[in-house]
C-alpha cells in the first residue's frame, strides 16, 4: 500500500526517473552484447580485440565519470537529463555509421558514459535527493526501469537486427531517444522546479524561503528542502574525509566485481561442473525476478531502518549463493545460486543510492555519487581479468569460490567496524565538526 500511496502523490517524479533507468539501457553491456557478433563481423574484429577494446572504454568512461557526473549538483536536472540523452542519441548513430575501429572507439565511448553512467545517474539522484523519508522505496520504483528494459529490450532489438539489419537499429535507438524519451522527460517534470532545481544550503533563509512558498518544508510524500546550516561550496565531496566510506568502500565494489566476473566465466563453470549452459540461461530468469523482489523489499527497510544500518548485511545472500554453488554439481543449484545473488543485487541497486544522502548533503550527492559509480565501474571490469589469472593458473572452480567467499566475509567484516563510533559522520557535518 505505501508504494501504491507513493506513486499518487508523485507518478511524475518517479516516472522521469523509470525512464531514465529504462533509458540507460542502451549503454549498458546486456545491450550492446546483442549487436557484437554484427559490429566484429563488420568491422572485421574477433572476440578477444572485441573484449579488450570494450574493457578500455568502460575504464576510460568510469573515470569520466566524477568529472562529468558531479554537474548534476549544480544544473536544472531537466537540463542535464536533455543533455545525456542528447549524448546517447548521438552515440548510437554514430556507432550505426561506424565504418573503422576508431568510430567504433568513440561511439561505444559515448554510449557507455551517457548510457550506463550518465542516464542511471540521472534517475538515482534526482529521486535520492528528492525523497527524504520515503526515499528507500522512492528508488526500488525508480529502478524498475532496468529490469522493464531488461525484459523488453533484447528480444524487441533482436527482431529489428533480424528484420532491418545492426545499423538501423542502432540508428532507430537513435531516433527513439530523440523523438519518445526526450519529449517524455520534458512533459513529466517541465513544470516542476523543485524536482529540477539544484539544491543549495543557504541556510535559514532558504528553509523561510522555500516554507513561504510550500507551507511547509515536508510534503506527503516525504520530500524536505535542504535545510543543512551553511557550508563553503566545494567540488570534491567531503564523502571521502570519513573513515566510515574506507572501510565501506570494497563492499561497494565487491558485488559488480564478483557477479561480473562469475557471470562472464559462466561457461568454464558450466564446463567444470558438467551442467549444460542452459542452467544458466534459466537462472537469468530466476535472477531477474529475485532482483525486482529484493529492490521493492529493501525500500520498506531502508526507510524504516535507514540504508546504513542495512549495509553491512546486504552480501549475505550472494554469500550463501556461491556458498551453494561451491559445494555441490547438480544442475538445479544454478536456479538458487542466480536467485540468491539476485537478492543482493536488487538490495544494492537501492541501498547503493539510498546511503549517499546519508553521508553527504544534497548538494553534494551528484559529485558523491558519481564517484562511488565510477569505483564500482572499475570494479566489474577488473572482475573478468582477475578471474581469468585464476583459471589459467589452474585454480580449481572450488577454490576460486571459496577465496572468494573469504574475501566477502572479511569485507563484511570491516563493514560491521565501520559502524563503531567517531566512524560515521552525518551529512553536512565535517569530521572537525563531529569532534
Amino acid at each position: 500500500m505505501q508504494f501504491i500511496h507513493l506513486l499518487r502523490q508523485a507518478p511524475r517524479q518517479l516516472a522521469f526517473g523509470v525512464l531514465h533507468s529504462f533509458g540507460s539501457s542502451f549503454g549498458q553491456t546486456f545491450l550492446v552484447a546483442l549487436f557484437v557478433p554484427f559490429i566484429s563481423a563488420s568491422l572485421a574484429l574477433n572476440e578477444t580485440e572485441f573484449a579488450n577494446i570494450y574493457a578500455g572504454i568502460t575504464i576510460g568512461s568510469a573515470l569520466c565519470l566524477p568529472i562529468v557526473g558531479r554537474w548534476i549538483d549544480k544544473v536544472d536536472i531537466l537540463s542535464y537529463s536533455l543533455a545525456t540523452m542528447v549524448l546517447l542519441a548521438v552515440g548510437c548513430l554514430l556507432i550505426s555509421f561506424a565504418t573503422n575501429v576508431w568510430m567504433l572507439i568513440g561511439a561505444l565511448f559515448i554510449l557507455r558514459l551517457a548510457g550506463q553512467g550518465l542516464m542511471t545517474h540521472v534517475s538515482m539522484t534526482g529521486i535520492a535527493r528528492y525523497f527524504s523519508r520515503n526515499r528507500g522505496r522512492a528508488l526500488a520504483i525508480a529502478s524498475f526501469g532496468f529490469p522493464l528494459a531488461e525484459a523488453i529490450m533484447p528480444a524487441t532489438l533482436l527482431a529489428l537486427i533480424a528484420a532491418f539489419g545492426w545499423r538501423y537499429t542502432y540508428a532507430g535507438s537513435g531516433v527513439f531517444i530523440l523523438l519518445v524519451l526526450i519529449p517524455l522527460a520534458i512533459l513529466l517534470i517541465r513544470g516542476d522546479s523543485k524536482f529540477r532545481n539544484a539544491p543549495t544550503r543557504s541556510g535559514e533563509s532558504a528553509k523561510t524561503s522555500a516554507a513561504s512558498q510550500t507551507g511547509t518544508a515536508e510534503d506527503s510524500t516525504g520530500n524536505t528542502d535542504q535545510t543543512d546550516t551553511p557550508h563553503p561550496a566545494t567540488d570534491h565531496p567531503r564523502l571521502f574525509k570519513s573513515f566510515y566510506v574506507w572501510l565501506c568502500l570494497p563492499m561497494l565494489a565487491a558485488p559488480p566485481l564478483i557477479m561480473t566476473a562469475l557471470f562472464f566465466h559462466q561457461g568454464a563453470i558450466s564446463t567444470h561442473k558438467g551442467i549444460e549452459l542452459g542452467w544458466f540461461a534459466a537462472g537469468f530468469t530466476v535472477f531477474a525476478i529475485t532482483s525486482v523482489l529484493g529492490a521493492f523489499g529493501s525500500g520498506p527497510l531502508i526507510d524504516k531502518h535507514s540504508a546504513r544500518r542495512l549495509f553491512p548485511w546486504h552480501l549475505i545472500p550472494m554469500m550463501a549463493g556461491i556458498a551453494v554453488l561451491a559445494t555441490t554439481h547438480q544442475p538445479y543449484v544454478i536456479l538458487i545460486y542466480m536467485g540468491l545473488v539476485g537478492i543482493t543485487v536488487g538490495f544494492a541497486t537501492t541501498l547503493r543510492t539510498a546511503i549517499i544522502p546519508e553521508l553527504v548533503p544534497l548538494d553534494e550527492i551528484g559529485a558523491a555519487r558519481s564517484t562511488l559509480t565510477a569505483v564500482m565501474v572499475l570494479a566489474s571490469a577488473m572482475g573478468p581479468a582477475m578471474y581469468g589469472w585464476m583459471f589459467a593458473a589452474d585454480i580449481r572452480i572450488e577454490m576460486i569460490l571459496i577465496i572468494t567467499l573469504i574475501v566477502m566475509a572479511v569485507i563484511t567484516l570491516m563493514s560491521w567496524v565501520s559502524e563503531r563510533p567517531g566512524f560515521y559522520v552525518p551529512p553536512g557535518v565535517t569530521p572537525q565538526d563531529a569532534q
